[in-house]
């Protein structure tokens, strides 16, 4: 128990934002924080890994990501997309060659930041060894950890999976508390009628584990267009029933960028005599 002006005297980095990635994220105030919680939830195949790896790729911050239901190749392939330009189709052609192999080698080792587990079913032992295991090899824990996603975690004790899913939240927020880690939890939308070109408001959140994160952001992608509204944001503006969102650009490579600004027409003149 502290005094109240104690408190200023822990570790004040505690709440930072990581370091921006996308311009158009800064502008809205949505950013990821030290010691929070934060959650992107979006239908199956509807881009919730897309902007994880994007942005982790890219924040370029000690990190680990945790990927429950993606194949090593198939994370090595889009890793090296978005790190080389190439499209991900290609990717997954040429790695398969010697020569294309150590192309993209060498382009992984441009994000060496940036560590991976494989664990499909993890409890909360094997989080525990993970994480020590990373402290270990840095010397601190992680400034980001994205867990890819809440479904395939294995709760301790839950007897379903509602209540399942919301001591995996818990747990997450726990962690990142404890450690000081920006936490990116991946996650399910689940509502009937939801457009699958639009992003699903907070109420469309799989077993509504929306009290404990900081930041919620609902996706959704379309051919060439990443899309995200801010269903909740404790440290900006939100809009729960995701009326409007953001877009960002989403290339071949399924890396994203803040789209081409809109350009300034020049003012028309008309002769009036």
């Amino acid at each position: 128990m502290l005094s109240l002006h104690r408190v200023i005297d822990g570790d004040l980095s505690a709440g930072d934002a990581l370091p921006g990635v996308y311009s158009t994220f800064e502008k809205h105030d949505i950013r990821f924080y030290r010691s929070a919680l934060h959650m992107t939830a979006g239908r199956p195949g509807g881009g919730k890994s897309i902007l994880a790896l994007d942005h982790a790729l890219k924040c370029k911050v000690p990190s680990l990501y945790l990927s429950c239901d993606m194949s090593r190749f198939q994370f090595a392939a889009r890793a090296a997309a978005i790190l080389t330009g190439d499209s991900a189709g290609s990717v997954k052609e040429i790695i398969k060659t010697a020569q294309g192999r150590e192309k993209y080698r060498a382009a992984l080792k441009g994000a060496d930041h940036l560590y991976m587990a494989f664990e499909k079913r993890p409890d909360q032992d094997c989080l525990e060894d993970i994480l020590l295991a990373f402290e270990e090899r840095w010397g601190i824990p992680p400034e980001l950890i994205v867990v890819d996603n809440a479904i395939n975690l294995v709760p301790p004790t839950a007897k379903d999976e509602w209540s399942g899913l919301r001591e995996i939240s818990h747990l997450l927020e726990w962690f990142a508390d404890e450690l000081g880690s920006a936490v990116h939890l991946l996650h399910h939308t689940n509502l009937p009628g939801l457009k699958l070109d639009r992003p699903g408001p907070l109420n469309s959140i799989k077993g509504q584990i929306v009290e404990g994160a900081s930041l919620i952001l609902s996706v959704t992608k379309t051919d060439d267009e990443f899309r995200v509204t801010a269903v909740k944001n404790r440290n900006g503006p939100e809009d729960p029933t995701a009326q409007q969102f953001l877009t960002l650009s989403l290339s071949g490579a399924l890396s994203l960028s803040d789209p081409p600004p809109t350009p300034v027409l020049p003012a028309q003149f008309h002769d009036w005599a």
